[in-house]
């Protein structure tokens, strides 16, 4: 047996160092085991080591590059340490963060999830808005002290630390907030801690330094769904890994292989130059990883986990952050995907929407409800809502592409440099696909037409104070022509920023998002949004025309090279939906988009509210306070009309969470002029059936109400088990009569309510044999009312459940 020759000094999360002996020639793995072993943890696969490099010319390079270098647990640890003076130093840390915290299983992995956070933020790591920073810290010491005591007297938060450059105005707002959390245990609070710090832009973004042809600095950004690079700190590009054949590296070189798009004839290479070599296999393998853990696990399902913390989680983000009234922040489009969810913090800016009646259920899925402002329109034609039959009608001539939304993409010329051969060595890694890829000259990206390059430009405008940057936009997908500035104001906020806005510069980006295949309105409503940031700038990402140079369509940033390659496949342009026209072909369709996280891709950047409807009515001042959510509310178009045109009606103005408005069998209630007898209550364990007779007392109408509950969906999340969820389709749909509506509501009316509409509406579509598109299915939902199917979680989902239903009706067909 190997003797213990090796001194190793491991920092834990909390601050504590631990030395541990081992041999030179063990694998990694067996340091790792020895610590985990140590800590008692289960959910090992989570957690790494970090080397702490020793004062050579490469450490210092890797010093101040953010390069992190992680253990390798395959590998002899004799060949991970040269250059090492003992004794051998480490840090051990999260390695991969996963989108829901409530899905860990282990409180112990969710403490040190907190710790590390907790310390990320502390020490500038990990960027934090002041607002969430409070909740946050309030938390910590929720956590760390317990109930807050009223015999403490101001500042005795004083010693401690929560963020880089904390002041006592910080401090006194944490302790403002820190009584609040009453009741909450450690555990309790560090979950609500969690998942406040999971919609942080970066959180779970491991970075890495890069720099562009000019040695300007640039960042990678390795997340659970992809790659993303970052210029300022702003996201310009992301390439999914189903958009990834392979990625490799050259001495300084780091090369991503990208797959082919529909149209183009050429495969591409995005090319990167890191500092050193070394530095260039860090990037290499943690790409490697990050990309062998995601994928294995995007099939995982998120364990139940019992916690009550949720209620107190919700109310006291909702209040403290100004999540769900009129605050929004922007972000990069860096999305994370468990367990084939996708996660993408630019949409998960406001918690305030539904509170759901099943009490005893955590939320296991992201809050998503966003709170853009749409722009104020007048009021449309009203028209009644269409029932699911008729919504299918509706989506007959409609189809769905599989394309994932590239940030930066066009149809490219063929290489005029000479290819050689690539040769294929240890330093790189192949993706599933079966395209060869050939290493050739690196050449700029033009756009077919020989369109000229500019010059990018980030200019940030703050408004005036009425609200107003003092420019106008032209252009749009809707338009078919890139984005331009038409119009600036000189004596406006554009007109005085520098660098100066000026007409007939291009828009890229705004705020970080990419705008190439967005409508002109959903633009001015991103751009209208920003006023209402943490921030209240607007960062608008630019290229400049040159003299004499013609509108470029979006190209690369000059931080980003690609070398192509010429093909003889001619498929179709990349912007082209794909058009397909038979239920299997949709089911196909369907399956590659689930499997790809396409599917989620799209639905994440499909708008929240139709940007063509008003909201007029539900924002009257007489009728604010009968919205149950102040972010969820009806179009002027199809809201439902009661006794007048004056009269409004969004949601029960209650002060419990979910009120019963029926009684126990057999008992008897009035509600107003409306008796309600209920004579049947039948339960299993996933909904109730029960039978009610409604009865108008003045009127001495009567009606016979059928009414189904679903009592397993948790907040914000999907059922338990999909097939009680069909089963409880099948339900409803055996007792729907004809074509009439359906009457479905929820809490907040677009969660639980606009999963099960798209189901049914699908399965009506299956019924018929036609080709179903869930996504043009939710499209047409919130044309109806806004935010319908609220997460990503819930998309998935309902997708799923499809392809299940579908697959099971294919299996039946063919058994003998």
């Amino acid at each position: 047996m190997p003797k213990p020759d090796l001194l190793c000094l491991v920092q834990l999360l909390d601050g504590t160092i631990e030395t541990f002996r081992v041999s030179k020639q063990d694998e990694g793995v067996v340091l790792l085991d020895l610590i985990c072993d140590h800590l008692g943890l289960q959910e090992r696969q989570l957690f790494s080591l970090q080397i702490r490099e020793s004062s050579t010319a490469i450490a210092s390079i890797t010093a101040n590059t953010h390069s992190p270098r992680w253990l390798e647990p395959e590998k002899p640890l004799k060949k991970q340490i040269k250059g090492l003076i003992s004794p051998f130093y480490l840090n051990f840390r999260v390695r991969f963060f996963i989108s829901d915290p409530n899905s860990l299983q282990h409180e112990q992995t969710r403490h040190l999830y907190f710790l590390q956070i907790r310390s990320d933020i502390r020490e500038g790591r990990l960027q934090c808005p002041l607002s969430a920073a409070v909740v946050l810290a309030s938390y910590a010491v929720q956590s760390e002290m317990g109930d807050h005591c009223p015999s403490r007297l101001p500042g005795y938060l004083s010693k401690c630390h929560f963020i880089p450059e904390q002041d006592e105005d910080f401090l006194s707002k944490v302790e403002d907030l820190h009584p609040q959390h009453k009741g909450l245990k450690q555990s309790e609070a560090e979950l609500c801690f969690l998942n406040t710090a999971r919609t942080l832009e970066l959180y779970g973004v491991e970075l890495h330094a890069a720099l562009d042809a000019n040695n300007a600095p640039l960042m990678v950004g390795l997340a659970s769904s992809g790659v993303a690079i970052f210029c300022n700190m702003i996201c310009s590009s992301f390439f999914p890994w189903g958009n990834i054949i392979k990625i490799s590296f050259k001495r300084k070189r780091f090369l991503i292989h990208l797959k082919r798009k529909h149209g183009e004839t050429q495969d591409c290479e995005v090319s990167l130059v890191l500092p050193c070599p070394k530095t260039c296999k860090n990037l290499w393998r943690s790409c490697v990883d990050h990309h062998s853990f995601f994928s294995s696990n995007r099939t995982t399902r998120s364990p139940k986990y019992n916690n009550s913390t949720v209620q107190s989680y919700r109310k006291l983000i909702t209040q403290h952050l100004g999540l769900g009234h009129s605050k929004t922040e922007s972000g990069p489009v860096c999305q994370r995907v468990v367990g084939g969810m996708v996660w993408n913090p630019v949409l998960r800016r406001s918690l305030s929407s539904e509170h759901l009646e099943t009490k005893s259920l955590p939320s296991r899925s992201p809050p998503t409800t966003p709170n853009w402002r749409s722009p104020r329109v007048r009021h449309g034609v009203r028209k009644p809502r269409p029932s699911s039959v008729e919504l299918s009608n509706d989506l007959k001539d409609m189809s769905e592409g599989e394309d994932v939304f590239y940030t930066y993409r066009a149809s490219v010329g063929s290489s005029e440099g000479n290819g050689s051969p690539h040769h294929q060595g240890p330093e790189e890694v192949l993706l599933p696909a079966d395209d060869s890829i050939g290493e050739e000259d690196t050449l700029p990206h033009h756009d077919k037409g020989a369109l000229g390059d500019g010059d990018l430009m980030l200019i940030c405008i703050t408004p005036d104070h009425e609200g107003k940057f003092g420019f106008n936009v032209k252009g749009g997908v809707d338009q078919k022509m890139p984005l331009a500035i038409s119009h600036v104001k000189p004596d406006s906020p554009a007109g005085r920023c520098e660098p100066k806005l000026l007409e007939g510069d291009l828009v890229v980006l705004i705020n970080g998002r990419d705008i190439s295949e967005h409508t002109h309105d959903q633009v001015v409503m991103f751009i209208r949004a920003s006023r209402e940031s943490h921030s209240g700038q607007l960062a608008l990402l630019i290229r400049r025309k040159g003299p004499g140079r013609v509108a470029p369509l979006l190209q690369l940033p000059p931080t980003l090279t690609l070398t192509v390659q010429s093909q003889e496949d001619k498929l179709q342009s990349p912007g082209q939906l794909e058009r397909v026209t038979t239920l299997e072909e949709s089911m196909r369709q369907l399956e590659r988009g689930i499997q790809s996280g396409t599917l989620c891709f799209h639905f994440e950047n499909l708008y929240r509210r139709k940007p063509s409807l008003s909201l007029s009515c539900a924002r009257l001042p007489e009728n604010m306070d009968k919205n149950r959510y102040k972010d969820v509310l009806p179009y002027d178009a199809t809201r439902v009309l009661l006794q007048g045109e004056e009269d409004y009606i969004n949601a029960s103005h209650i002060t419990t969470k979910c009120h019963q408005y029926w009684p126990h069998p057999p008992d008897v209630k009035d509600y107003g002029h409306m008796r309600v007898k209920c004579h049947s209550e039948q339960c299993n364990l996933a909904y109730v059936t029960r039978q009610f007779t409604l009865t108008h007392t003045q009127l001495g109408e009567e009606r016979t109400v059928t009414h189904l509950q679903y009592v397993a969906w948790p907040d914000h999340g999907v059922p338990d088990d999909p097939s009680d969820f069909l089963l409880f389709i099948s339900s409803v749909r055996e007792r729907q009569k004809g074509e009439d509506p359906l009457m479905v509501h929820c809490s907040a009316g677009i969660g639980r309510t606009g999963v099960l509409i798209t189901m049914e509406t699908a399965l009506s579509l299956l019924d018929e044999g036609r080709p179903v598109f869930p996504l043009d299915i939710v499209k047409t939902l919130r044309d109806q009312r806004a935010m319908m199917v609220q997460t990503t979680c819930q998309f998935q989902f309902v997708c799923e459940a499809i392809l299940r239903v579908y697959k099971e009706k294919q299996d039946r067909s063919t058994a003998p």
